[in-house]
């Protein structure tokens, strides 16, 4: 099974993230800042695992360019290698009218939703492309596609990170057209799961609905996903 590093692990989603990959035989590396919360996550998902699957926690901040290179390494460290990445830091900010987009919720949601994104892909890219069955799921919002005037930074920063991985998928996908002769072609795929959050719908998805759409990702040839938007 494949060895996934999930960040966010602390948040509700990736509580419930760890514990479907987990259930399903993957190893997880779990990835937050807080040291205590992550011990909380090891506590409550670590019997849930199967198949000798097993839980490392890992003290990160990913919005840190200079931290992710030392995250990779201590993941490959405990684990022998990397083959996929739930991308699960998020947060919310915003307002009822256009002028209530702050600088500073500018800053909070582009580091924590784009930047977070781009150092994590840019250090796992070629450990992923290695892998017989890479993978990398991120968690965007409807509210990408269906912006308004009180979350318009919201809106554009997971509209940045959604073509950041249009942009990774691109990347597997000439990698892999460039293997076609290969007996075990890369399959690797980038897939952006989009849900329903504040402000987007009163039927917003929940964490265990979330964790089982990213499970079902892992689990199965998501190749032919490389690329595409799907409601988690």
């Amino acid at each position: 099974m494949s060895v996934v590093i999930v960040t966010g692990a602390t948040g509700a989603s990736g509580l419930a993230t760890c514990a479907a990959l987990l259930a399903a035989g993957h190893d997880v590396a779990a990835v937050g800042r807080d040291a205590d919360r992550l011990a909380e996550v090891d506590a409550q998902v670590t019997g849930s695992a199967a198949g000798g699957a097993r839980l490392t926690t890992h003290v990160a901040d990913v919005t840190e360019t200079d931290a992710m290179s030392t995250l990779v390494a201590q993941v490959k460290s405990a684990h022998g290698r990397v083959d996929g990445l739930a991308h699960l830091v998020g947060g919310w900010r915003g307002g009822k009218a256009f002028t209530d987009n702050s600088d500073d919720d500018w800053r909070f949601l582009s580091a924590n939703l784009v930047e977070s994104l781009r150092h994590l892909t840019l250090a796992l890219h070629d450990d992923l492309v290695a892998s017989p069955a890479g993978r990398v799921v991120v968690v965007s919002a409807a509210a990408a596609a269906k912006p308004t005037a009180g979350n318009a930074n919201y809106a554009t920063a997971k509209s940045a990170a959604e073509a950041w991985m249009l942009a990774l998928a691109d990347s597997f996908r000439r990698l892999q057209s460039g293997r076609k002769t290969d007996p075990t072609p890369q399959t690797a795929a980038a897939v952006i799961g989009v849900v329903s959050w504040i402000g987007d719908d009163p039927k917003a998805s929940s964490p265990a609905q979330v964790a089982s759409g990213i499970r079902a990702i892992f689990d199965g040839d998501a190749a032919e996903l490389n690329g595409t938007r799907v409601t988690l």
